[in-house]
């Protein structure tokens, strides 16, 4: 059960993402396991590890086998830091200023909440552990459930709600009576936005169909 603190943050960047997405196309999003061994460095600006259950970056790293401690061995993490933790999945890019285009690639690789840290921002990650995931239709904020509700452009609509355990997505059958069945079951308090694909394959996107937020 979340915390009210915990609740308010993850309705915050629900309303964030919705917010500055509303009216645009989304593209969607893919994930794929790859060797990387050049020096990388933190993305700014993207979301926290978000705290939603098991749909985590880190978890998305766990699916594909991905896991073990923190990679960025340089800079020297203090010893009373979270290093070696694997403490989150962490946005990482070739670009020293941090910057990934919207719908550009970056990688998620293991980091330590220290190293995953804003005071880390420029700081070059060398690594010696390699496999990482490259991640492709990424945009600066985007959320794990937001992310992972258009990976691969699957389902033709997708509910991102908050619910118990955090922020969660499932995908719906694109029928009037399914979507108003979903809605339904959201809550009194309701926290959701829907999103609908645009097209299939790698030129697929998603755009907000409904977003809904109770005060």
């Amino acid at each position: 059960m979340l915390t009210r603190t915990e609740r308010d943050e993850a309705v915050a960047s629900l309303r964030a993402f919705a917010d500055r997405y509303a009216g645009l196309q989304i593209e969607s999003t893919g994930a794929t396991a790859v060797n990387y061994s050049g020096v990388l460095y933190n993305v700014k600006g993207s979301t926290p590890d978000p705290k939603i259950g098991g749909l985590t970056w880190k978890a998305l790293l766990e699916r594909y086998g991905i896991s073990g401690a923190c990679y960025a061995n340089t800079p020297t993490a203090p010893s009373d830091s979270s290093h070696p933790d694997f403490s989150v999945g962490g946005h990482v890019t070739p670009n020293k200023d941090g910057s990934v285009p919207t719908g550009g690639n970056c990688y998620l690789m293991p980091l330590c909440y220290w190293h995953n840290g804003k005071a880390n921002d420029e700081k070059a990650f060398n690594h010696s552990q390699t496999a990482m995931l490259q991640l492709s239709g990424y945009m600066t904020g985007d959320l794990a459930a937001t992310f992972m509700a258009r990976m691969a452009g699957a389902a033709p609509l997708a509910l991102v709600q908050l619910d118990d355990s955090g922020l969660a997505y499932r995908s719906i059958a694109d029928d009037p009576g399914a979507i108003d069945d979903a809605l339904q079951a959201v809550g009194a308090k309701p926290a959701y936005i829907l999103l609908r694909r645009r097209g299939e394959g790698d030129t697929a996107t998603y755009t907000i169909e409904r977003s809904q937020f109770a005060d």
